[in-house]
Formats: C-alpha cells, sequence, structure tokens
C-alpha cells in the first residue's frame, strides 16, 4: 500500500477566507512555485514524512475528486474504489472506520 498527500488550494489563506493567525498563516499561492514552496515549507516545519504530491493550479485533483477542506480516498489500479465521508454532524473522520475498511479491502484482494 502507498499512501500519499496531495497539496490542494488553500482553504483558509490569509488573503481569502483567514480563520485566525494559527491557520491562516500563507496566502493563497498563484503560481505553482508558490504552491510548490507552501508544500515544502509544510514538510519541513511538521517533519511530514508521507510522500507529497501538488495539485495543479488548474486544480485538476480538487475539481475531480472534490477534496475541499480534505478527504480520504482508495484508488487502486487507477480506479477511485473509497472515498470516505466526514460525518454529518461532526465534520470529522472515524480513522477506525477508515482503518478497517483498507484492512478488509485488502484482505479481500489477497494483498
Amino acid at each position: 500500500m502507498q499512501l500519499r498527500t496531495i497539496y490542494i488550494a488553500e482553504a483558509h489563506a490569509r488573503d481569502q477566507w483567514p480563520a485566525g493567525k494559527t491557520i491562516s498563516c500563507v496566502d493563497q499561492p498563484t503560481t505553482l512555485e508558490q504552491r510548490l514552496d507552501n508544500a515544502r515549507q509544510f514538510n519541513n516545519k511538521y517533519n511530514f514524512e508521507m510522500p507529497m504530491l501538488v495539485d495543479s493550479m488548474n486544480n485538476t485533483f480538487h475539481t475531480t475528486y472534490g477534496s475541499w477542506p480534505f478527504r480520504f480516498y482508495v484508488i487502486n489500479n487507477g480506479k477511485l474504489v473509497f472515498k470516505a465521508e466526514p460525518g454529518e454532524t461532526t465534520y470529522s473522520y472515524d480513522m477506525d472506520e477508515l482503518d478497517a475498511w483498507i484492512a478488509s479491502f485488502y484482505q479481500e484482494k489477497n494483498i
């Protein structure tokens, strides 16, 4: 199994939809180089070890998968096989449920 993070447009950029200094600490990138720089800064600041991909400035991944503000997907052999949805009232994810789905998927596939 390979896990990846995909950095998309800033949900709460300082210059668009600020949500306090802790959350809104960068402006919305207007170039790919700025978006790449934001991703690098995040990786360095938080010692983030998972490989990170960066969405295009056309927001192709975000537009295709509706990933705002964040989502969890399982893509197998180029096909979307699972899209986790946040709780309707909590807007958060049950990570145990996500782990159970992934374990079951791999057990069924004998991976």
